[in-house]
């Protein structure tokens, strides 16, 4: 019966840390990206599609990591952060490069 109960806490638990992982690689870097790019005037719509398709691309990297034999340890890491390439990249530029990051529009002020 003890073990029952375990088990009925211990799995909701798991899967609660497993979504907040989760975010932290996909909805983290998405919203963050977008404040970013808001608060340097630049595209939110070009940020934000960055910031996606990287997270996807992380998210795959990390499958295929998962399903091979071997990984080394320095290569585990990597798919963090390619997710974290959007916010990344929008910490090196400052508001006067609308050349990489791209002006807002009209609609988007």
């Amino acid at each position: 019966m003890l073990d029952l109960l375990l088990a009925a806490v211990a799995f909701p638990l798991i899967v609660a840390l497993a979504l907040v992982l989760l975010a932290a690689v996909t909805l983290v870097p998405f919203v963050l990206a977008l404040q970013m790019a808001g608060s340097r005037a630049f595209s939110t719509t070009r940020w934000g599609a960055f910031a996606l398709v990287a997270c996807g691309i992380g998210l795959l990297l990390a499958l295929v990591l998962y399903r091979s034999d071997s990984v080394p340890s320095a290569a585990a890491l990597l798919p963090l952060v390619v997710t974290w390439a959007g916010p990344g990249a929008l910490w090196l530029l400052t508001g006067e490069e609308a050349a990489i990051g791209g002006r807002a529009g009209a609609h988007e002020r």
